[in-house]
């Protein structure tokens, strides 16, 4: 019997809480919700990028800012490891730039607390 009371006291505090979602009374972000979720997206979009440089650099092929170029058989070892190591820093430069996003989207949430 008890528990049946506390099954349904707990059913309609969560049905507030969704009724309270619904009518935009609560956030899952707080009051900067808009800013995160764009934050995010933005994040997102530089992860899938960064995907793409890393799989190019696997291959065969060189990154050159955002363009992609084979190798020819006229590459030198110098000029193919300058390639590789300015990859690399590209590379670094956008995991950096993703890890400072999100560093800013948790100092956002921490504010609004």
């Amino acid at each position: 019997m008890e528990s049946n009371k506390s099954a349904i006291m707990l059913d309609e505090e969560l049905q507030k809480i969704n009724a309270k979602f619904e009518n935009g009374e609560m956030k899952a972000f707080g009051v900067n919700q808009a800013k995160i979720l764009k934050e995010f997206q933005e994040i997102r979009i530089m992860q899938a990028q960064l995907s793409m440089k890393q799989v190019a650099m696997g291959s065969e092929r060189v990154i050159q800012g955002d363009n992609i170029k084979d190798f020819t058989d006229s590459t030198s070892i110098s000029e193919l490891i300058r390639d590789k190591q300015e990859d690399l820093t590209l590379l670094t430069d956008s995991l950096m730039t993703i890890g400072k996003s999100i560093g800013q989207i948790n100092q956002t949430m921490r504010t609004q607390k």
